[in-house]
């Protein structure tokens, strides 16, 4: 005899209110019994007698049956007993049998098996923020029988994914991959991490990471947090100009050589030794049209200047960080000007530049009179972005630029670089 849908879908809903209850995560019954109320959702045609006499017949032979094995209790219509149910009750000694009618896996045996994957994984996870993550999704497993869908997919296959890609990034350590070489060795597909894998990879990133608290509200996004943690979107490059003379790999390269700057790959900027360097400053430029502008048109004899494209990447950073061990070796260390657009944005980038590389950094055209020279090409801004610019006032750290935060308010709108080369 066939079994009635109607009747899955009813034994269905009690069981996913019953996971769903306090009895569930205490293991223990409560006074407060899984029901439910006969509705038409359930059972199409019931109340108003439009469905098959037959389907109904189906219906009440299976759930009398369940009720017969200590599954369900039925309560039925006053006066319309065996015809028209009122109320489904799930008995709590019932569950199990429940879960056998339905063919499906009890909740705790599944959520055992999940935790029991996972602690397979912990030796693959062995750094500390994501031990404690490890450590979250197992409280939630065993302690509250929940499943953290948060914290980690209940798909089989997505979590097998994500734990391969966080286990990924603890092997490759400090070795810097672009995101298709990463996604290709850890997942073996070159686009399994970008389609599958990197929303949830960056969830656990920006709640565990220590860094990553930081560096978003920093404003960085997920390219740039990428970046941090070595997974290039492309091969990261840095782009510069100025009479600097460099040794990679033993050979020595003058870069005043090439007037309108070149670019040096990662493996280049590791390699890479300073052996002579100006006095002057080094210009950092946050916008490729203005660092090319700048380098073709105004770039001074004593300087170097160096294409940013935002928040200072590893290989920017590291590059920098040559510049000024050379400054210190040779006892004088030169000036670090940031060249940004006059925002929320390019104040954060600043203090990036301030807090992992260069604390004297400065900035430069960004002084709030600008805003007042350039004031036909200011763009106005929201409420919520008034609000960002007012936390600025609450850090001591942005005390430098609280001039140019004022004027912004003051004004109501930002100015963007290109406006300097309109």
């Amino acid at each position: 005899m066939t079994r009635s849908p109607w009747a899955e879908r009813m034994v269905g809903e009690l069981i996913h209110r019953y996971e769903s209850s306090k009895a569930f995560v205490t293991g223990q019954p409560t006074a407060r019994r899984i029901q439910l109320r006969m509705e038409e959702r359930y059972a199409p045609g019931y109340f108003s007698g439009s469905a098959d006499p037959d389907v109904i017949r189906t219906f009440h032979a299976d759930l009398r049956s369940l009720e017969e094995n200590g599954v369900l209790e039925l309560k039925w219509v006053k006066h319309e007993e065996g015809n028209l149910l009122e109320r489904v009750y799930l008995q709590w000694q019932g569950v199990e049998r429940a879960y056998a009618w339905l063919g499906r896996q009890p909740l705790r045996e599944q959520l055992a098996d999940v935790a029991e994957e996972l602690e397979s994984w912990r030796p693959r996870l062995a750094t500390p923020w994501l031990e404690q993550w490890l450590d979250d999704v197992q409280a939630q497993l065993t302690e509250q029988g929940r499943f953290p869908t948060s914290l980690i997919p209940s798909d089989p296959h997505r979590r097998r994914l994500l734990l391969s890609a966080l286990a990924g990034w603890v092997d490759k350590g400090d070795e810097e991959l672009t995101l298709r070489l990463f996604s290709k060795r850890y997942l073996r597909s070159s686009k399994a991490f970008e389609r599958q894998v990197q929303e949830r990879f960056l969830a656990v990133i920006r709640r565990y990471w220590p860094p990553a608290e930081e560096l978003v509200r920093a404003g960085m996004g997920d390219a740039e947090l990428l970046n941090e943690l070595g997974i290039l979107s492309s091969h990261d490059d840095v782009a510069f100009a100025g009479p600097l003379r460099i040794r990679v790999g033993g050979q020595d390269v003058d870069a005043s050589a090439f007037p309108y700057g070149l670019a040096l790959g990662t493996e280049s900027v590791r390699r890479l030794e300073v052996v002579s360097a100006p006095e002057g400053r080094v210009l950092t430029i946050e916008n490729k049209a203005n660092y090319r502008h700048y380098v073709q048109t105004e770039r001074r004899a004593d300087e170097v200047v160096v294409y940013l494209a935002g928040f200072a990447s590893p290989v920017v950073r590291r590059f920098l960080q040559a510049l000024r061990e050379h400054g210190q070796r040779q006892g004088h260390l030169p000036r670090l000007e940031h060249w940004g657009d006059l925002d929320y944005g390019g104040i954060l980038i600043l203090q990036h530049l301030r807090d992992s590389v260069w604390p004297e950094a400065v900035g430069w055209r960004m002084e709030p009179v600008w805003l007042d020279r350039l004031q036909e090409y200011v763009t106005p801004f929201d409420e919520s972005y008034r609000d960002r610019l007012y936390s600025l006032l609450q850090d001591d750290r942005y005390a430098p630029e609280w001039p140019l935060v004022q004027k912004l308010l003051d004004v109501g709108g930002t100015l963007e670089q290109e406006a300097f080369l309109v």
